[in-house]
């Protein structure tokens, strides 16, 4: 039995050589943006931990042979578990499994390496902490490479065919457990047997093991929550988000949604496999999310008209207004109806949801704006966002999660919870009509230029969701 439960520190951003790089100054992780003392101390921290680790990115990649963790101060040689080619091909499961692999072929866990944005901040962050993040990212983006010892280097010179696949059949249903909600936690057990939510199935090529998992919050957790691995900043908090929410205390789980054909908790049903029984429901695997000038990037229109529909059922917008001395007060309410975490997640530190305000008079006339884009595809700076963006060394507002020191700025909507704004108009007169707009880029334009430069496309916006009011 392969295990790596700890009490000490689980190692998912590492260089193994720490002391070759002392003696060059180890410069391991060392940012631009740190004063010497602070390097000094990051330096101990990482050293220490690379003295100290029992496992490294989660479960699975390395084995003990003892069946409890070690003490705090107790070394552990690191050992790559599995072999390459010990991960099938997503093309062997298409033979049986045509409708999920269409499904799948299209979705960002196929494109979880691949994705020219990935690749583009996953390349710069590797080369700004000198290979920091060649697991604090690659893990979870190439986890077999991850487990078969074909990462790092972060070039993938050292990758076979699956390996470039990102988060593939094999590798999920071949997870046997889940230590821990953070930081691909997750124990592999890959071989004949295949795990799923069922069992019941029957096959002539492997073995079919059914495990409540598969049907589990925590199976995703292992992927959907991210804490960087010396600040133990928040980068990513899907999973947490979820576990305090109502859906939670009700056991609505991400599959339940989020593995359906339609927003919210639907029913799919049909075969998992040609020669399967007919179910109720089975688990769809677009994988869909919100990431839809992603999916309309790679041509997986399907995917990004079912990312579409699910941003548009997760959010309301509620207006109200009064007259003052001072003008018009026009409050608006947000509330989160859809998501059973918060709005926007993820990697919200890159994409953008924020408020479009119009006001205009009888005649048509626009008084007021907020919110609208610039010629160059840019939003109104001043506009109202929903996003969380970190704060490096220096203080200073980033998304590059990799300098993530703390949190700079975090205006997202929990589940079922209302966020409200108050915009004080200075006008004069009456009857006016305001339109209130919730938008959403699942790229920001911002990042578009960092990542192909001024020439770069622009990004189309989404509305979620609307709302008018009339003010006489």
């Amino acid at each position: 039995m392969i295990t790596c439960q700890s009490h000490t520190t689980i190692l998912y951003l590492i260089k193994f050589d720490c002391a070759s790089k002392l003696e060059k100054g180890c410069d391991l992780l060392m940012f631009n943006t740190l004063n010497k003392r602070q390097q000094l101390i990051r330096i101990l921290q990482l050293c220490i931990i690379l003295l100290v680790f029992t496992t490294l990115i989660g479960c699975g990649i390395f084995k003990r042979d003892a069946q409890q963790p070690p003490a705090n101060d107790e070394a552990v040689e690191p050992t790559v578990v599995f072999d390459p080619g010990s991960f099938e091909d997503p093309t062997v499961c298409k033979t049986c499994h045509g409708d999920i692999y269409k499904a799948w072929e299209g979705s960002m866990h196929a494109y979880a390496w691949t994705s020219n944005f990935y690749q583009h901040d996953y390349q710069q962050g590797n080369s700004e902490t000198n290979g920091g993040t060649e697991f604090f990212c690659g893990a979870c983006h190439a986890p077999i490479a991850a487990r078969t010892g074909l990462l790092p280097p972060a070039d993938a010179s050292k990758f076979d065919e699956v390996s470039h696949k990102g988060v593939s059949c094999d590798f999920c249903h071949t997870i046997s457990d889940v230590l821990a909600t953070h930081n691909m936690n997750s124990v592999s057990e890959p071989g004949n047997t295949k795990l799923g939510p069922n069992g019941d199935g029957q096959s002539g090529y492997h073995q079919i093991q059914g495990s409540q998992l598969y049907r589990s919050a925590e199976f995703c957790g292992a992927c959907h929550n991210v804490d960087h691995p010396t600040t133990n900043v928040g980068v990513i908090t899907t999973f947490d988000e979820w576990q305090a929410s109502s859906y939670a205390a009700d056991g609505i789980v991400c599959q339940d949604c989020h593995m359906t054909p339609t927003p919210g908790v639907a029913k799919n049903p049909g075969k998992a496999a040609i020669m399967g029984p007919n179910r109720e429901h089975v688990a769809t695997h677009y994988f869909e999310g919100g990431s839809t000038y992603s999916f309309m990037q790679q041509g997986s229109d399907q995917h990004a008209q079912m990312a579409s529909e699910r941003l548009k059922a997760a959010a309301t917008v509620d207006l109200d207004a009064t007259r003052n001395d001072k003008g018009i007060e026009l409050t608006v309410n947000v509330t989160n109806v859809g998501a059973g975490h918060n709005i926007p997640t993820g990697v919200s530190y890159i994409r953008k949801m924020w408020l479009e305000v119009t006001l205009s008079d009888n005649k048509g006339q626009i008084v007021y704006r907020s919110g609208h884009p610039d010629d160059n595809n840019f939003i109104d700076p001043d506009a109202v966002f929903y996003r969380k963006v970190f704060k490096d060394a220096s203080g200073n507002l980033t998304s590059k999660s990799w300098l993530a020191e703390g949190i700079g700025y975090n205006r997202t909507i929990p589940p079922k919870g209302t966020d409200s704004e108050v915009y004080q108009i200075p006008v004069e007169g009456n009857n006016f009509n305001a339109q209130v707009r919730l938008m959403y880029r699942s790229f920001s334009q911002d990042n578009m230029v960092r990542v192909m430069g001024e020439d770069a496309p622009h990004i189309d916006s989404i509305e979620m969701a609307k709302a008018n009011i009339t003010i006489q």
